[in-house]
């Protein structure tokens, strides 16, 4: 009997230690997830505008289409009223969040002067800015800093970012040569319903309609042109085609135009989700991939490493974006830009249900963290609104959060929790330095 109650001592003993220890290690894993190990120092937040009009003109759009295209309030390329007040449900959100991590006060203009903005010189972007300055400061907006309106800024454009010319020649003809016809049956299906839906059918279901458009999306010969927008090489098959369709169709939805005027009343929420496929299909063929990346997005990837060098070391860093004091640098910018660096660090997420998916709105976001014993770590988020929130201009609180996750970062060598600085350093520095275009510079 005694033997047996000194066994059973023995074995709640050990439970006991074996518990204790389980939970401290899962006390210590939430703290960093919610924490990231420490105090909250600074963020560079890379964002896309907000919701804008179609950049194809009326005629562009029309050429593939049995019906016009519904008409948009501003000019091509433009950020809409809609999206002026969705890029200030983010100000305000992104301040309430960041007062509740501590690094701002909740009111007030204390921060202001600690606030950086830059944008790039579309209106949309600029725009964009302004929305979030006077959201995160309503009472003391901070400035939207940019190049002159109508320049090309290096940062944002892999056209003007020092790249030379024959690298850019070079990823265009391989562009042009992966621009071939869709293999894939699902890509090829989908491909078939938007192009039903561009004759004012059903996506299913073939019609004959009683004026045939200009041109066939579906039989669109494959062929790329050097881009003049946000792309440094623009595909022209009927995947590239079907991708800037299915955009356009996802802005009329985010909105909030009539339901019978969102692709002419053949495309509900379900049919959308199917269609962005397509958009995410594309962009993993194009920005996604290493080539591109690495031209277009290594200068982006440079310098928001080397703004939160100068948060660690609280000196003047060169290439450094905003102020040594900042505590927030927001670059409003394009989807193109959050694809490129995403793909120079490996990083993926899912959210509302698609795949490395940017509406309009979307963050990714670069958190530096200093723990009890002074060290840094890098935290890389990615915050998106989902359909409905969009639609519906649901507003975004801290209970009505945008969809977010927190990204894993591939070469960092944690499990889980904030990359060490060190860690981030290398996995980033090395993304860059294997780019023959854009290398680290030399001390």
């Amino acid at each position: 009997m005694r033997k047996t109650n000194v066994k059973a001592m023995l074995l709640t003993c050990i439970c006991v230690l074996i518990c204790k220890s389980s939970t401290s290690q899962t006390s210590k894993t939430s703290g960093v997830m919610g924490h990231a190990g420490g105090q909250l120092k600074m963020v560079v937040i890379l964002s896309r505008h907000g919701v804008r009009s179609s950049t194809w003109t009326q005629e562009r759009l029309d050429s593939y289409s049995a019906q016009p295209w519904p008409k948009w309030s501003v000019p091509p390329g433009n950020l809409t009223s809609r999206g002026y007040e969705q890029m200030k449900e983010f100000g305000s959100y992104d301040r309430a969040m960041l007062a509740k991590a501590g690094l701002f006060a909740a009111r007030g203009c204390e921060d202001a002067s600690k606030t950086y903005i830059w944008a790039d010189t579309d209106q949309r972007t600029m725009e964009s800015g302004k929305a979030f300055s006077e959201a995160f400061f309503p009472d003391c907006p901070p400035a939207v800093h940019r190049l002159a309106a109508g320049e090309r800024d290096p940062l944002f454009h892999s056209a003007t970012n020092g790249v030379n010319s024959g690298a850019t020649d070079s990823a265009s003809t391989g562009q042009v040569k992966r621009a071939q016809p869709v293999t894939s049956s699902a890509q090829r299906e989908l491909i078939e319903e938007m192009q039903n839906v561009l004759l004012g059918c059903a996506p299913k279901i073939a019609c004959m309609p009683p004026h045939a458009p200009q041109f066939s999306l579906s039989t669109a010969p494959a062929s790329a042109i050097r881009g003049t927008d946000d792309s440094m090489v623009e595909s022209q098959d009927p995947l590239a085609l079907a991708s800037s369709f299915a955009e356009d169709l996802l802005l009329e939805y985010a909105d909030g135009m009539p339901m019978d005027q969102v692709g002419w009343g053949k495309v509900d929420e379900a049919q959308l989700r199917k269609f962005l496929d397509l958009h995410t299909a594309n962009f993993d063929r194009t920005h996604r991939t290493a080539t591109r990346a690495r031209l277009e997005s290594s200068r982006m990837l440079w310098q928001i490493t080397r703004t939160l060098q100068q948060a660690v070391e609280q000196r003047p860093v060169p290439d450094a974006i905003g102020p040594v004091h900042a505590k927030l640098v927001l670059l409003a910018g394009h989807d193109s830009n959050i694809a490129g660096v995403a793909a120079l660090l490996g990083i993926h997420w899912s959210l509302d249900g698609r795949q490395d998916d940017t509406p309009p709105g979307t963050e990714l976001a670069f958190e530096l963290w200093q723990n009890e014993q002074g060290a840094y770590s890098v935290r890389v988020t990615v915050a998106m609104q989902t359909l409905h929130q969009m639609r519906e201009m649901k507003g975004l609180t801290l209970k009505t959060p945008p969809a977010h996750a927190t990204l894993a970062l591939q070469g960092c060598n944690v499990h889980e929790g904030p990359c060490p600085w060190a860690g981030f350093r290398r996995v980033a520095d090395r993304a860059i330095a294997n780019n023959d275009v854009f290398p680290i510079p030399r001390k």
